[in-house]
């Protein structure tokens, strides 16, 4: 039985847009230069007749596709460009050995601060509660984790 090595492209990618599941592979035989491109919209296969020089060019017919058929996954865009006021009580601690990153921010038109505490996983703890101040969001998060275990925060 011969075994086929594949080059995956960074270009790949699963993809949520709106209620639609859409999943774009982009992969060519080790070894070779043409690109192929295999794209499933809602788990229904979209037929590429050719290959492509590039696996941008590849990633690019995928979009187009996508957006001539009205799905835009470029539509939440403009929303990376909010802009964000991180307050300067935004600090790093250790507790019980474990390194955290307590993050407080506001949208640059929102009035109250969003508390975030980061563990040393990358995961993120984001109360529900919105803060008046940046110093009350602080307050919460010191006193979080002087009263919680902390495997709370480790998850």
């Amino acid at each position: 039985m011969l075994s086929t090595d594949f080059e995956y492209s960074d270009f790949s990618q699963s993809l949520i847009i709106g209620s639609h599941d859409v999943d774009i592979e982009i992969f060519r035989e080790a070894g070779t230069y043409a690109w192929t491109l295999e794209m499933e919209v809602d788990g229904k296969p979209v037929e590429w007749p050719h290959v492509f020089v590039a696996d941008k060019a590849a990633y690019e017919a995928a979009i187009l596709y996508l957006k001539e058929h009205g799905l835009n996954p470029d539509m939440f865009a403009d929303e990376d460009d909010y802009p964000i006021i991180d307050s300067p009580l935004c600090q790093k601690l250790l507790v019980e050995g474990h390194p955290f990153e307590i993050s407080i921010y506001r949208g640059i038109d929102e009035p109250e601060w969003i508390l975030e505490i980061i563990n040393s996983m990358g995961t993120s703890i984001i109360p529900d509660e919105r803060f008046k101040t940046d110093k009350d969001a602080l307050s919460v998060a010191l006193a979080d984790f002087e009263n919680e275990p902390i495997e709370n925060f480790l998850g």
